[in-house]
C-alpha cells in the first residue's frame, strides 16, 4: 500500500476572517465624529479609510485574517499613533481605542 497523506494537507486551507473595531476618542473623552481611521494593509499596500460615526465609532469587516494591518486616526491634520494587528493574532474580532487631540 502506498502512503496515505497526512490529514492535514488533505484538508482545504481555511480562510480566516477579521474584524477591526473601536472607537475614537479627544482628550476630554468625548467622541470624535468625522475622523478618519486609516488601515494599511500591508501584503497588498492597500488603504482602506473608514469616517467615525457621531459617536465615534469606526467598523471595518470580512478583513483577511492572514495579514498583517497597521492602522491609525487622522484628525484635522493629527495623526495618531499607529497600531500593529499581526497576522499571527488568535483575536478574529479585534477592538482599538484611539484617543486623539482636537484641538
Amino acid at each position: 500500500m502506498l502512503g496515505a497523506l497526512p490529514v492535514a494537507a488533505q484538508m482545504p486551507t481555511q480562510a480566516t476572517v477579521r474584524t477591526l473595531s473601536g472607537i475614537v476618542t479627544d482628550t476630554n473623552h468625548e467622541p470624535v465624529r468625522g475622523a478618519v481611521v486609516e488601515l494599511h494593509n500591508e501584503s497588498s499596500q492597500a488603504l482602506m479609510t473608514y469616517i467615525t460615526e457621531a459617536n465615534g465609532t469606526y467598523n471595518f469587516k470580512r478583513l483577511d485574517g492572514n495579514t498583517d494591518y497597521e492602522v491609525w486616526v487622522v484628525f484635522r491634520g493629527r495623526h495618531s499613533p499607529s497600531h500593529a494587528i499581526s497576522k499571527f493574532d488568535s483575536h478574529m474580532a479585534k477592538v482599538i481605542n484611539f484617543t486623539i487631540r482636537t484641538y
